[in-house]
């Protein structure tokens, strides 16, 4: 009976070692933002492995993305570092290609490098920026109010 009780740990441990961190749905802040006309990006919820977003821990944002100034683009989940080369990987849960209208999306990051989240509308020709916007700690978007986001608007 007791070696039954052992082998039962040892597998929930197993369990809970192989599933990673657990993210928890934490408050945000928005920030700067600039969109087309008809073009918006809203978030329904935040989740992370902890409520600092730093390096380290893995982020999910959800939410709902109007699309209307032209009839595709690419949503992504990205960090604009604020210490560092600028130099960052892409993991595929970070990006989605959405169509004209309105769209759920879900996306996922680990933060690599010190600095501060964004999603932002990519054109999937160019690969240019015009639309999006930062979120994050309430120091992060104080950090950051002041930032100019109208190469957003850009053509």
């Amino acid at each position: 009976m007791r070696l039954l009780a052992l082998l039962i740990a040892g597998a929930t441990c197993v369990t809970t070692f192989a599933a990673g961190p657990v993210q928890e749905e934490i408050a945000i802040h928005l920030g700067p933002k600039a969109f087309r006309d008809g073009d918006v990006i809203c978030l329904t919820s935040v989740t992370s492995t902890s409520p600092m977003l730093e390096q380290g821990d893995t982020i999910t944002v959800k939410g709902k993305a109007r699309l209307d100034s032209r009839s595709k683009a690419n949503i992504a989940l990205y960090l604009t570092q604020t210490e560092g080369d600028g130099k960052e990987e892409t993991d595929k849960a970070q990006t989605m290609s959405i169509q004209e209208g309105m769209t759920d999306f879900s996306l996922t990051a680990t933060i690599k490098h010190r600095g501060v989240s964004h999603l932002t509308f990519y054109d999937t020709e160019t690969g240019r920026p015009f639309g999006g916007l930062y979120f994050g700690t309430k120091s992060q978007m104080a950090a950051v109010a002041e930032m100019d986001v109208r190469y957003y608007l850009r053509d």
